[in-house]
């Protein structure tokens, strides 16, 4: 039987901001993820798109690994604030960017490959559009951040679901790469 518990977004994820850049940093050096990269995939790309000339310690405090959602931060809309991207595998040396903010996993109470669809779903996108602050700009920070809350499945149905999502996912991008002639 299914249940349902109430979390906090800070009982399963610790937040961080991005890392701050130059536009001399562009186009070379170390694999990035971009405002847009974030923005236009649920799952992180397996290569990212973008470079950035960092260093060791900026790889260091602004990686990215297994399990962590990165999510845009600024807006000039609430419909395209806190829209997410989960990293589904490690990323060495990649950063992202002071445009988005990490959500790092403290807990095992979530599952990536269910989160992916959880955060863009109607449910969490309206969860953030009752929070979100719009002045001239949509913004996603840390007071909003400590105020969200929500319902989760089981760990059992949350992996049930979304391996089988992640499954159907999988099969889309295979039948429209093989359509690419």
């Amino acid at each position: 039987m299914t249940y349902l518990k109430t979390y906090k977004l800070s009982e399963l994820y610790q937040i961080s901001s991005g890392i701050s850049t130059k536009a001399c940093q562009a186009g070379h050096g170390y694999p990035f993820c971009s405002f847009s990269t974030v923005f236009n995939n649920r799952i992180l790309p397996d290569v990212l798109p973008d470079l950035m000339d960092t260093s060791e310690n900026d790889r260091l405090k602004y990686s990215i690994k297994y399990g962590d959602v990165l999510l845009t931060r600024t807006s000039e809309t609430l419909d395209e604030l806190a829209m997410t991207s989960v990293a589904l595998s490690d990323y060495p040396n990649a950063t992202y960017s002071g445009f988005t903010k990490r959500l790092r996993p403290i807990s095992d109470s979530a599952y990536p490959k269910f989160m992916v669809h959880f955060f863009r779903s109607d449910y969490f996108r309206k969860i953030v559009n009752n929070k979100a602050i719009m002045t001239l700009r949509a913004s996603f920070n840390e007071n909003i951040f400590n105020d969200i809350s929500f319902e989760l499945p089981q760990l059992s149905d949350q992996i049930k679901a979304g391996d089988f999502l992640y499954s159907i996912e999988k099969k889309i991008r295979n039948n429209c790469t093989a359509m690419i002639f």
